[in-house]
Parts: structure tokens; sequence; C-alpha cells
């Protein structure tokens, strides 16, 4: 049976497909700002003129190669009503540790560079905080609606408990990339768990409120 040919649209696909994955090795192995068009271009035979044919600039590359080489954490768990605060955070905490020992190096490398690209680009660093803002913005009011399923209140607004969660996730991921072995998945589920801090009660009590003795009387102060 003869084969049937390849559509222009098809064409275009895979060229786009093989830039990417060619930008995707240049950055994992010389860096994102090292990386010219120019030799990203001529690995795969094509020419400057071809990549901006697909991607209008170099910044629009970028943009494709973390939309398909990104390493993210499940956050199912942490919108279910079904199950408390701190047994949510320890699922997210089981399902980041299974990532990362999923990833590939390559997806690792990317991942430190979109971060330090971040710190030398104005333009790339402002596109990062907006998509994680408007990112949080979303998941905090589904976060809301499940704490509020189960009456629950996290020791932060959802909005900066996320914000604080990420920052955690940052740091487990980069220590693991270097040094696997010392990030321990049982230490980090538990981690996670005592993100959800103390019962309200406890906190109310930590606040001021006098506390009772076995007897439920305030207890006695001592005599000098």
């Amino acid at each position: 049976m003869p084969r049937r040919p390849v559509t222009r649209a098809e064409r275009k696909l895979e060229t786009k497909t093989a830039i990417v994955e060619a930008a995707a090795r240049s950055f994992g192995r010389s860096g994102i700002e090292a990386s010219s068009i120019d030799a990203i271009a001529a690995s795969i035979g094509l020419t400057k003129g071809a990549v901006y044919a697909s991607f209008g600039s170099k910044h629009e590359l970028v943009k494709a190669v973390a939309d398909r080489y990104s390493a993210s954490a499940d956050l199912s768990p942490l919108l279910r009503a079904d199950l408390p605060l701190a047994e949510r955070l320890r699922l997210f905490g089981r399902g980041l540790m299974a990532s990362l020992e999923g990833a590939s190096n390559q997806l690792m490398l990317l991942d430190f560079e979109y971060a330090v690209y971040g710190k030398r680009n104005k333009r790339w660093r402002a596109y990062l905080r907006e998509t994680r803002r408007a990112g949080l913005e979303e998941l905090a009011s589904r976060f809301d609606a499940a704490n509020a399923a189960r009456g629950e209140r996290p020791p932060l607004a959802a909005q900066e408990f996320l914000s604080v969660l990420t920052i955690a996730v940052r740091g487990v991921v980069q220590q693991y990339a270097l040094d696997p072995g010392s990030v321990r998945g049982e230490a980090i589920e538990t981690f996670f768990a005592l993100l959800a801090g103390q019962p309200e009660k406890a906190r109310k009590d930590s606040r001021g409120t006098q506390r009772r003795g076995g007897d439920g009387k305030p207890p006695r102060k001592s005599r000098k």
C-alpha cells in the first residue's frame, strides 16, 4: 500500500519538534544564554531563518522548550476534600519524590537553567513570575474550597501557603539534583505534612488563651 504523502502542516510540526528537541539538548549542555540560534539550527541541518520561521524569537523558543520539558509535581492531592490537610501534604510529598526519581538528567539540568536564565534575563524572569502568579491564583481558589469543605484552616492564607510550598519544592528539587542520596522519601513526606501546622485550638493556645489544668480549672499561681 503506498505511503500517504506528508502534508505541509505535518512537515511544519515535525520541524518545530526537531527544533525544540535540539534546543533542549543545547540548553541542558551549554546553558540557555550560551546557546545560539545558529548553533541550534546547524545541529539539525537547518538555517537560522528556518528556526525563526517557526519561533519568532529566542524567548519564544525557550518558552516552547519549557512547555515540553518541565518537571511538575502532581497537585491533585492538595485538592482532595476527603483527606485532612496533613495527609494531603504527605501525599503531595510522596508524589514529588516519585516524579524526581523518574526525572531524566536532561530534565534536571533544564530545571536549573530556567531559574538561572530567569536571574540573568529580565524578560524571562517577568514571564516566569507572571505564569507562576496566575497559576497560584487559580490553585489557591481550589485549595480554599477543599479546606472549606473540611472545615480546616491552613496556618497561612491559601495563596501565601502555596507560595511557601513552591519554595520548599524548589529546595527539594535542587538538593535531589545535586545529591539524590541525601533526600529520603519518608523524611520529605513528613516534612510536607508538618506544613499543615497545629490544629486551630492549639494555635489559639499559643496566642495566649489561658491553659487549664487536668481538673479543667485554670492553673493556680505559685506563691512566693
